[in-house]
């Protein structure tokens, strides 16, 4: 409601100010007055929406705070249990992504012209469509993720142990809408040897070196309706340190290396925190000798990743600009090479 009220705080103001440009010439004063009264008002929209997201964003971390307070306070043992139930999203998504790829199929397979490239997107879309409905289906009516103290299990993997888990990550997709999509991964790196189950589609994708048997990230969406997806990640990473001590950050869009590195200097960073660390270096002065010359060599290390992925940004860049400017110019080529 307050959104709407400064949308039309926002509207008002720029009528306002408007009038004022318009009438300036010959009522110079009622101009001021209108230029004065819209900026006010635009000004008021603006401070208004901006406590607006700011008040939101606390309730999101309240939220988030205390669904990580109800769960800390249950008791410890087998029935500390978080179910995340991912509802029937995935099924949709995957049967209208399917029937959209046979709608294009059949589009551009009627059309007089022959054009191959909505052929070839529809071709595609129709498989990827049904692998991703294939692989909700065989989710429904269990939770899409359960974590305990154990480890953390899903329909298509079973229950994988936390000492099997290397790395926990949650990505945030951002539609051009404005609407997020949650993922929380998890990376497994002996997945083919401690994964309960390993579903056939996860070993059709291996063939394309994609997927959790291939790359050793298992990936579950989340949906944001009961449990915020920071407040999953927050309880995976508590529970993670609880069973095996391990808290640093790991970035699945990085090497392995680097996320080695940033997890040596976090593990450096967080002995040097603690009480004491002082008198221990000063105790043993070779080995934070030694200690400083991996941090060096690590900070290396991170920063020649970042140059490389750098490079690879602009490689790419430079290969899909060309790809897109053929893309809208096909239809002008088609008329050309038709001439």
């Amino acid at each position: 409601m307050l959104q709407l009220v400064n949308l039309f705080l926002v509207i008002f103001g720029v009528i306002a100010v408007g009038s004022g440009l318009v009438l300036w010439r010959n009522q110079p004063v009622l101009a001021l007055l209108l230029l004065v009264l819209g900026l006010a008002l635009i000004a008021l929209a603006y401070f208004s929406d901006r406590g607006r997201e700011r008040r939101a964003e606390q309730r999101k971390r309240a939220a988030i705070q205390q669904r990580i307070d109800e769960f800390a306070r249950r008791p410890a043992g087998s029935s500390q249990t978080l179910q995340v139930h991912g509802g029937l999203r995935y099924v949709l998504a995957g049967l209208l992504l399917a029937l959209l790829g046979v709608a294009v199929v059949i589009m551009a397979s009627a059309d007089v012209r022959h054009d191959v490239i909505p052929l070839i997107l529809g071709v595609l879309l129709v498989p990827t469509g049904l692998l991703l409905l294939l692989r909700a289906l065989a989710g429904v009516g269990q939770p899409a993720l359960e974590l305990d103290g154990v480890g953390f299990a899903t329909p298509l993997t079973g229950r994988i142990p936390w000492r099997e888990v290397s790395g926990i990550c949650l990505r945030t997709v951002t539609q051009r809408n404005g609407s997020e999509s949650f993922f929380l991964m998890f990376r497994v790196q002996r997945f083919a040897r401690v994964a309960p189950r390993i579903h056939w589609s996860d070993r059709l994708l291996a063939v394309f070196h994609l997927g959790a048997l291939a790359r050793g990230v298992v990936n579950v969406g989340l949906p944001s309706k009961k449990d915020p997806p920071a407040a999953v990640y927050a309880l995976a990473r508590q529970l993670w340190k609880q069973s095996t001590g391990n808290d640093y950050e790991w970035s699945p869009l990085q090497s392995d290396a680097y996320n080695e590195a940033m997890k040596r200097a976090g593990a450096l960073a967080a002995r040097l925190d603690e009480p004491g660390a002082m008198e221990a270096t000063l105790a043993h002065p070779e080995q934070m000798e030694q200690a400083m010359a991996q941090m060096s060599a690590d900070m290396a290390l991170i920063a020649a990743e970042h140059r490389r992925q750098a490079k690879k940004q602009r490689w790419m860049l430079a290969l899909f600009l060309p790809l897109i400017v053929l893309l809208m110019a096909w239809p002008w080529i088609m008329r050309l090479w038709a001439r």
